[in-house]
């Protein structure tokens, strides 16, 4: 994490748990530093090996959990439902209902709703280097007992490929927009009305991958992965 921004001042953020941390962990803080494993795969492969004309997509499944585990949240993501077939733009998450130290939490569940999203692609004129652009907005209504909790946030995040790694290193830049909810008969419905329905937070992040890679016995290179679905997959 870089640093995070609030364009009207900490009054306007819709939980105090962003000023004290970020969307992804309520401790981490600019400067701090977190490693995980990612999936991606190809949804119109079935098996065998993916191409460069294979459509990619991120496996919620999988990167939720991970991701879960990496940031030590407070409510771990139990399991995740995602039917990538079918409906693609929506996820429902359970977590657990026992922290860490296995104190009780309580029920908790989410329901994601992927609502738009956006990509572009080029060359970078100063590397000569491809690159990414994506952007991608959502939904979160969080179910407890007795309270339902909605966020929306955008991400933003554009890949570049480092010169001369063949594709295996890639760097990024990422950008967290949250929003206010336009909550009928709220304050935060006031709010969002105050900032015409603007972002009220930023939280940017620098992003390193490095693809892990296999040699085979001829010393060629393979990637390999489960799909979503039980396939093996390969590039």
């Amino acid at each position: 994490m870089k640093r995070k921004v609030f364009p009207y001042g900490t009054n306007y953020l819709p939980s105090p748990s962003l000023y004290e941390g970020s969307p992804r962990n309520r401790a981490e803080m600019p400067g701090d530093t977190t490693s995980y494993e990612m999936h991606y795969f190809s949804p119109n492969t079935d098996g065998g090996k993916i191409s460069e004309k294979s459509k990619i997509a991120a496996d919620r499944v999988f990167n939720a959990l991970s991701m879960s585990s990496a940031y030590k949240q407070l409510s771990q993501v139990k399991d995740v439902t995602w039917d990538f077939k079918k409906d693609p733009t929506r996820l429902t998450i359970n977590f657990s209902s026992l922290a860490e130290d296995m104190q009780p939490l309580g029920q908790k569940r989410a329901e994601i709703y992927l609502t738009s999203r956006k990509s572009e692609s080029g060359i970078e004129p100063n590397t000569g280097q491809p690159v990414f652009c994506a952007s991608e907005r959502l939904r979160s209504v969080v179910l407890v007992p007795g309270n339902v909790v909605v966020s929306d946030t955008e991400t933003i995040t554009e890949f570049q490929v480092v010169n001369g790694s063949d594709g295996d290193h890639v760097k990024a830049t990422s950008r967290i927009a949250v929003y206010l909810t336009p909550n009928p008969n709220s304050r935060e419905g006031i709010l969002w009305q105050d900032v015409n329905g603007k972002a009220v937070a930023f939280f940017d992040y620098e992003i390193d991958l490095k693809r892990m890679v296999d040699v085979d016995p001829e010393g060629k290179k393979k990637v390999c992965l489960l799909s979503p679905s039980g396939a093996t997959q390969c590039a």
